[in-house]
């Protein structure tokens, strides 16, 4: 069973790139951070950096609780191209009795069946990122969508000091411990973020990271400051 309480452990099942970059910024944060997935290699790439890891080939109710799934707060399901193993790791965390369990869609109708098991949604891939980047834009006060108490996602405009920057010279998840997840450009979003992106003028991005780092990334960009 997990070693830790619920108030500061999280769970990350699918260490995809939106998986692998939750678990990072977590576990930036101090946070305890169990990563589950099936690929030996993906998880030894956060063996350094979580509290735990777990190669998994089958999601069963047993192996998660096994893995000490019961004892965190949240969990982040970042399988979003098997729809299988999405519901039925969803399923599995909910009726275990985690409080909070956020998971990442591949399609809207995914999306629908994992809300109507009790699951929150997110949208972080290019086909389904637009989705995401509309809610956050859709009202003129919600620029920032809270996964945890804190750790969140926000979008926002990229100061023009920025602009013509590719990602890896920016190096935001370093200096800042933040994630681009997806860059909004003429109103399309796309979650195609590649080392050599550049970044636009006028370009809009979407960023996860504790609350913390996001709040020092916004002030750093309101000024223009590298």
């Amino acid at each position: 069973m997990g070693l830790f309480s619920s108030s500061d452990s999280y769970g990350v099942i699918g260490v995809g790139s939106f998986g692998r970059a939750v678990a990072h910024t977590l576990a930036a944060s101090g946070k305890n951070v169990i990563a589950i997935d099936s690929n030996e290699a993906k998880l030894k790439t956060l063996s350094a950096e979580v509290s735990s890891i777990y190669q998994i080939e089958t999601l069963s109710k047993d192996a998660l609780e096994d893995a000490g799934i019961g004892n965190c707060q949240t969990v982040v399901i970042g399988i979003g191209e098997n729809l299988e193993a999405s519901i039925l790791a969803t399923l599995h965390c909910i009726d275990i009795g985690v409080p909070k369990v956020i998971s990442k869609a591949g399609s809207i109708e995914h999306g629908k069946i994992l809300e109507k098991l009790g699951a929150e949604v997110i949208f972080p891939e290019e086909e389904a990122g637009e989705s995401l980047a509309q809610n956050l834009m859709s009202k003129a006060n919600l620029d920032t969508l809270p996964l945890s108490d804190d750790f969140s996602i926000i979008s926002v405009d990229v100061n023009p000091n920025f602009a013509d920057k590719t990602v890896i010279d920016l190096n935001w998840r370093k200096k800042y411990n933040i994630n681009i997840i997806a860059i909004i450009k003429d109103g399309k979003a796309s979650g195609t973020v590649l080392p050599d992106t550049v970044i636009g003028l006028g370009d809009r991005v979407v960023l996860s990271g504790s609350n913390s780092s996001l709040e020092k990334f916004k002030a750093v960009n309101a000024k223009g400051l590298s």
